[in-house]
C-alpha cells in the first residue's frame, strides 16, 4: 500500500526528532437532501459516541484544556520518547515502517479505531526494539470527543497525558513506565471529517 504524505510526514518527524410544498427546484431538492444527509450523519454520530462511551467503560474523561504552543511540527515530551530525542528507540525504526489494514488491529488497545471511523492508513514495524504503530482516519466526531475518548483510554491504561494546540492541530500524548508512548493528533475542518492520526509503541 502506498502511504499518503501525510501519513509519511508523521513517520518522518519521528525519525528526525489530522422540506417543501408543490412540485420541488434543483435548490429545494439539494435543501432537502443536505437536511437528510446531515440528520443521518447526526445520527450516525450520536450512535458512534453511544459505542465509545461503551468502550470506555460507561464513562468518558474530560480531556485536559489544550496549552497553545509555537511551532509547525509535533511538540511534546511524548513524540520524545517515540522518535529517540528522550533516550526511546522508535524513531530510529520509523523509516522501515510498512502499511496496510492489518496494522489497524496491531494497535495497542487503548488506541484502536474509534467507533464508526472510516480507516485511512496503518502501519508499524516489529522487531527489536522497534514496535512503532501509526494509525490514520476520518471521523464525523469532532475534536473534543476524540480527545476525551483516547484521554479517558489512555488514563486507564496508566500512561499520563498532555494536550497541545499547535497551529490547529490538537496533539494529545504521553508515556507511562513502562517505556510506552503515544501521541493522538486531531484536526477539524469545517465542513469536513475530523482527521486523526495516532502515533504510538506495542510496549
Amino acid at each position: 500500500m502506498t502511504a499518503s504524505i501525510r501519513f509519511l510526514s508523521i513517520a518522518a518527524s519521528l525519525a528526525l526528532l489530522s422540506a417543501c410544498g408543490g412540485p420541488a427546484s434543483t435548490d429545494n431538492l439539494a435543501d432537502l437532501d443536505a437536511k437528510l444527509t446531515n440528520g443521518a450523519d447526526n445520527a450516525a454520530a450520536d450512535a458512534n459516541a453511544a459505542i465509545a462511551l461503551a468502550a470506555a467503560g460507561g464513562t468518558i474523561e474530560k480531556a485536559p484544556a489544550a496549552k497553545e504552543v509555537k511551532g509547525t511540527g509535533p511538540q511534546g515530551d511524548a513524540l520524545g520518547s517515540l522518535s529517540g530525542k528522550n533516550g526511546g528507540k522508535q524513531g530510529s525504526c520509523a523509516k522501515d515502517v510498512k502499511t496496510g489494514p492489518e496494522w489497524a488491529d496491531r494497535m495497542p488497545a487503548a488506541f484502536r479505531l474509534y467507533p464508526g471511523a472510516t480507516l485511512a492508513e496503518a502501519g508499524g514495524v516489529d522487531r527489536e526494539q522497534c514496535t512503532l504503530r501509526i494509525l490514520s482516519f476520518t471521523t464525523a466526531a469532532g475534536v473534543d470527543p476524540i480527545m476525551d475518548f483516547y484521554y479517558t483510554q489512555a488514563k486507564r491504561a496508566g500512561y499520563d497525558a498532555e494536550h497541545l494546540l499547535s497551529q490547529g492541530e490538537h496533539q494529545l500524548g504521553g508515556t507511562r513506565k513502562d517505556g510506552g508512548a503515544y501521541v493522538v493528533f486531531a484536526r477539524a475542518t469545517d465542513g469536513k471529517p475530523t482527521e486523526v492520526n495516532i502515533v504510538a509503541n506495542a510496549n
